[in-house]
């Protein structure tokens, strides 16, 4: 049998569909018929029938409430799978049945990447079983791509449930390591002109949400595309790497889909939704970390399902599971470990010693901050103006250059000045912050000309960073000028540089330490001398769990009641192991809405504040979805509109800012606190009749808002209007009976009876907050 190799500098040119056809065998294609066709409902019978005209098994078809499973008995493979809340609607793209059920990618001696499919199997055995409980398919592959290779695949599909529940076990009898498995291969379609739109959520850093779903649509990190080709299965990005869940959904008012994995030990996958020619492929990508001969078992379910209703309803059956794993842990009105401060009015503020950004040129020391001690009467200004503590925020401290880790130290200005900003800062009841760059080992960076082989070489960096599989040190263009690797985390060296800027760091004296920047989590290691398996897979987890564990003691031992924080939400597997986060927030709360019961963030940066308006919107967006609020300051100690915007335009209106802000800080922790700062958020109660914006990623109320429940069950929606004209938000009440309702608006109080459900008409002024708080 020929052995297909994938040619990686290729891969933009080659397609999921193109890369799974030219590696799957070819069969006769089971039609499903068009899913807005009032016959749509006969389309099983009809394959049926089709599939007995050509002789071929009859598919095995399962039919619960919300949902209708197709499966191709002779393949192997899923030819449709169909919501049925109401209106049938098919959720998988025309023709799935030629995609293969898995994929399997081999890693050989030779470090050469071969990929296997299930439609490649010499034979193929589908059966269904189970009883009125619980009915079951199970499929056994033989001699996958005529390797010594056999998988078995079993689904369950209990009677009264939505969901399904998908296992795998591969008997790998070749002498070569799995890379990857994907599994199961999911294609959900593009819009095309009808009446229903449909949205992707996925779970980069604390949530995204795409749509319309079209070859156009933003789906990826940043806002980017991200287009499926081989390569971008050989490194996982959960937990870490920006994906803090195990989540994704397609949906629209019909119907959606829903795919998670309940795996409550963090194993790395890959997780994302990823651009192809005929649709979308749900990417789930499973690391084994296996050699053979053995035979590999992922010890998790994928759980597919359907759903109707928006991301909120997919979200909300995640958080049924979620909130009963151990890694949610305690509540953060329970927990010991998080300091009282983050429940107070504070206020987030970021200074650059050196720079504007990250990527201007030439970059140059700020005198108003450097050394950071500078810094303080700019900061005691906008306490007072805040009425509140800070979080002073020290950015571009190094010596080398912004973000240049590990050739850190000193940082600019001197040890001593360091030292002595964070003692002034907290003598004031401020908790000054520093941070780190994570697993990054800077090799260059061209806007401050900086050169760091020969630091690289001189402490061993080539033993402590991560190789390609053909044993290479991978470098990779950061975008704004720089040139990195990263460390491994199996590698004895690599730990040793991450514990080594977090010892320094903590040296200073601060009350938080952010080291783990973009997204806490392992990088994926091919070395086959760093004491760890040669490809991604469990040894990651638990290596990277061993070294959060060490990096806390390493800052503990300075300052024992020192904050550890991360930048975007922490994966949630290691939500215990932070008190606080520098948080990547979008339009979508889905982090907010499934962990902030457990831990609360600040906003972050890059929150698209292009101008007042939107910076204004950008407080009320942070502050009615949990947050902190964040703000940068620019020369002078102004604040700016955000961070990596440079300081040749205009500045933002300081007064009515400084006032905006500090009234939210204080409604944060003060009247709204048992919900901003404790509470669940649930799914919104409606607000209608508002202004609407589009500042650039699509229209957006004016008024911000979001329901929340409090520890004692108390309901509260809060409100934001960020405009500087006056709004009339309209908010139907939910629930049943009379009740207690209590508004709390610009500081007034009134109280009154009311019988629910109920519409209740507010006005609010410019600038304004209210809580609807109902007992």
């Amino acid at each position: 049998m020929k052995k297909i190799r994938l040619n990686s500098k290729a891969r933009d040119k080659v397609s999921r569909r193109n890369f799974l056809s030219g590696v799957a065998c070819t069969g006769a294609a089971m039609l499903i018929g068009d899913p807005k066709s009032s016959e749509a409902a006969d389309d099983f019978r009809n394959a049926a029938v089709a599939s007995r005209v050509a002789s071929t098994p009859p598919p095995i078809m399962i039919a619960n409430p919300g949902y209708h499973l197709l499966i191709d008995s002779k393949k192997g493979s899923i030819v449709s799978f169909r919501s049925t809340f109401g209106v049938d609607r098919e959720l998988l793209v025309p023709n799935h049945g030629d995609l293969p059920m898995l994929q399997i990618e081999f890693l050989d001696e030779r470090s050469g990447f071969h990929a296997a499919t299930s439609s490649q199997a010499k034979d193929v055995k589908a059966v269904k079983g189970g009883n009125e409980k619980e009915q079951t398919v199970t499929i056994d592959y033989h001699e996958i791509g005529g390797l010594p290779v056999d998988a078995h695949v079993t689904i369950r599909c209990p009677a009264e449930e939505t969901l399904t529940y998908w296992s795998l076990e591969v008997t790998n009898n070749t002498e070569s390591w799995i890379g990857h498995i994907q599994f199961p291969v999911l294609q959900v379609p593009y819009d095309g002109s009808g009446e229903y739109s449909s949205h992707i959520l996925s779970s980069f850093a604390d949530g995204v949400l795409s749509g319309p779903v079209q070859p156009s649509a933003a789906i990826g990190a940043w806002g980017g595309k991200a287009w499926n080709h081989p390569e971008v299965w050989r490194r996982s990005n959960y937990p870490g790497q920006w994906v803090s869940t195990q989540l994704m959904a397609y949906y629209n008012d019909l119907g959606g889909l829903y795919l998670a994995c309940d795996d409550a030990t963090g194993l790395p996958k890959f997780i994302s939704p990823l651009l192809d020619d005929g649709g979308v492929t749900m990417g789930l990508g499973h690391y084994p970390g296996t050699h053979g001969p053995a035979t590999a078992r992922l010890p998790y379910n994928v759980v597919l399902g359907s759903f109707h209703g928006d991301w909120y309803t997919a979200a909300g059956i995640y958080r049924e599971w979620s909130s009963k794993q151990p890694f949610t842990g305690m509540k953060l009105s329970e927990r010991k470990d998080c300091p009282k401060w983050i429940r107070d009015p504070v206020v987030s503020v970021a200074f650059p010693m050196r720079g504007e950004g990250d990527w201007d040129s030439p970059v140059v020391v700020n005198p108003e901050y450097t050394p950071a001690t500078n810094a303080i009467p700019f900061l005691e200004k906008l306490a007072e103006g805040f009425d509140s503590s800070l979080i002073p925020i020290v950015f571009n401290w190094e010596h080398g250059g912004p973000w240049v880790q590990p050739d850190a130290f000193p940082p600019l200005g001197g040890d001593g000045a360091m030292r002595e900003f964070m003692a002034k800062a907290k003598e004031k009841g401020w908790y000054p912050m520093i941070y780190g760059d994570g697993l990054t080992w800077t090799l260059e960076q061209r806007n401050t000309k900086y050169d760091g082989w020969p630091y690289f070489h001189a402490h061993d960096g080539e033993q402590a960073v991560i190789r390609d599989s053909e044993g290479n040190i991978p470098q990779y263009d950061s975008g704004w000028g720089a040139t990195n690797t990263f460390v491994c985390v199996g590698a004895a060296k690599g730990r040793e540089m991450v514990l080594g800027m977090t010892r320094g760091m903590a040296e200073f004296g601060p009350a938080v330490i952010q080291q783990f920047d973009q997204g806490p989590g392992p990088i994926a290691c091919f070395a086959k001398d760093h004491g760890h398996p040669p490809v991604p897979g469990p040894w990651m987890t638990e290596a990277f769990q061993k070294l959060l564990e060490a990096d806390s003691q390493v800052a503990r031992a300075h300052n024992p009641d020192v904050a550890m924080s991360c930048e975007g939400a922490p994966p949630e597997v290691y939500l215990q192991n932070f008190q606080i986060w520098d948080a990547r927030t979008s339009t979508c709360p889905l982090y907010s809405f499934l962990y902030h019961e457990y831990g609360n963030g600040f906003s972050g940066f890059y929150t698209n504040r292009v101008d007042g308006e939107a910076l204004y919107l950008s407080v009320a967006r942070a502050l009615v979805t949990g947050y902190i609020v964040n703000l940068t300051l620019r020369d002078k100690g102004q604040i700016e509109y955000d961070w990596d915007q440079l300081w040749g335009r205009a500045v933002p209106d300081q007064k009515t800012l400084l006032d905006w802000t500090k009234r939210g800080a204080h409604f944060r922790a003060g009247v709204a606190r048992d919900y901003l700062a404790y509470g669940r958020m649930l799914k919104p109660w409606r607000v209608s009749n508002v202004s609407e914006r589009d500042f650039g990623r699509g229209k957006e109320s004016v008024v911000q808002s979001a329901t929340w429940q409090a520890p004692d069950g108390r309901i509260g929606v809060v409100l934001a209007n960020c405009s500087v004209l006056g709004e009339s938000p309209r908010l139907e009440l939910q629930g049943e009976g009379a009740r207690k309702l209590t508004l709390y608006l610009d500081g007034e109080q009134v109280e009154r009876s009311v019988d629910l459900p109920s519409i209740l008409d507010l006005e609010m002024g410019s600038l304004s907050y209210c809580l609807v708080e109902v007992g």
